[in-house]
């Protein structure tokens, strides 16, 4: 049996939505035969749609590929299982399997514009209803999914995310005075909380903060400018490569991340793998993750925030084996793949 991958992730800058989608991609080719990947013509990730053999359907991009070009080539290729990894679907297509990252889009609709939450709002809730199957990273979303949707949960499998093929190994223990934190700056990172705090903190007399994301907007919404942050040992980076960031994660004492509202959290767990300490916000799903490898605080407290890291120089944590053993693509692709092979006999 044929199964077929809406590859639009190819088409996509990379976050962890569309880190998910080329990770499990990878995995599910490398554990099935017979599948197939299909996108938009407008593919960035050239590289990446050559690994996986990806085949350019459609004359459009974007939404209307995915709603019009995508189904219509399915239902000449006799309706096989379609995987949708990256939160949304054809609507008028029977044979969708969908993983949803998180519902950021029904809890904060502020935090998009307004087409885009109104969009979202719109195709999930229905999605959810017509899909054979779902997918959803952690137990937390899971639960939210459930109460808000009231779906079956033996309907919806978790497929946590893990660490990607690029992220290469190098546990390091001589670390630098360094505390990190990567992420798309946006509201939901919370990046502008932990530069208030680290300003406020001792720690920046010995240690250095830096952020990974988008530099003009950091200064922006943390109401600083650049000379402020040199001189408070902060420094921000942007359109780092993937040994970039890997270097900053193998010289990081500490990986922090303060998000008030999250799927997963990949950051965490890649601080994980590269023997970082971690600081993290007190939100259910980081709860769930991570406890027991973490420092938690109040994301909204500069205090609490300040009292994590300090407590976090002197902390011991478990090995994070057993987490790396857990989370990890492979495992979530054969989930995928064991849910439409047993749905689809």
């Amino acid at each position: 049996m044929k199964i077929f991958v809406n590859a639009r992730f190819l088409t996509q800058p990379v976050s962890g939505v569309q880190r998910y989608g080329i990770e499990c991609s990878r995995q599910i080719k490398k554990i099935y035969q017979e599948v197939i990947f299909i996108s938009p013509k407008a593919i960035i990730n050239h590289d990446l749609a050559t690994e996986l053999n990806a085949i350019e359907i459609g004359a459009h991009t974007g939404h209307l590929w995915e709603q019009y070009d995508l189904p219509q080539y399915l239902k000449k290729m006799g309706n096989p299982p379609l995987v949708n990894l990256a939160n949304t679907a054809p609507l008028r297509y029977s044979n969708n399997y969908l993983t949803l990252h998180d519902l950021a889009f029904f809890h904060h609709p502020e935090w998009n514009s307004r087409p885009f939450a109104m969009w979202y709002n719109f195709l999930i809730p229905r999605l959810l209803r017509n899909s054979k199957h779902i997918f959803t990273v952690s137990q937390t979303i899971k639960n939210e999914i459930v109460s808000h949707y009231r779906t079956n949960a033996d309907k919806i499998a978790i497929t946590y995310n893990g660490i990607a093929a690029n992220m290469q190994p190098g546990y390091s223990t001589l670390k630098q005075k360094l505390i990190l934190s990567v992420g798309s700056f946006n509201t939901r990172k919370n990046h502008q909380k932990l530069i208030t705090a680290f300003l406020q903190s001792p720690l920046k007399n010995t240690y250095q903060l830096a952020i990974v994301g988008d530099k003009n907007k950091v200064f922006k919404a943390a109401n600083v400018d650049e000379r402020t942050l040199d001189a408070n040992n902060i420094k921000i980076y942007q359109r780092l490569s993937d040994d970039e960031l890997v270097t900053m994660y193998r010289n990081a004492e500490i990986v922090v991340s303060l998000s008030v509202y999250e799927g997963f959290g990949i950051p965490l767990l890649e601080g994980l793998y590269y023997g970082c300490k971690i600081v993290c916000s007190d939100i259910p799903v980081y709860n769930e993750l991570f406890s027991g490898y973490a420092c938690f605080c109040n994301p909204t407290n500069e205090t609490s925030i300040n009292e994590a890291l300090e407590k976090s120089v002197s902390a011991v944590f478990h090995p994070a084996t057993a987490l790396l053993e857990t989370y990890n693509y492979r495992e979530s692709a054969k989930v995928i793949i064991d849910c439409i092979l047993s749905d689809q006999q």
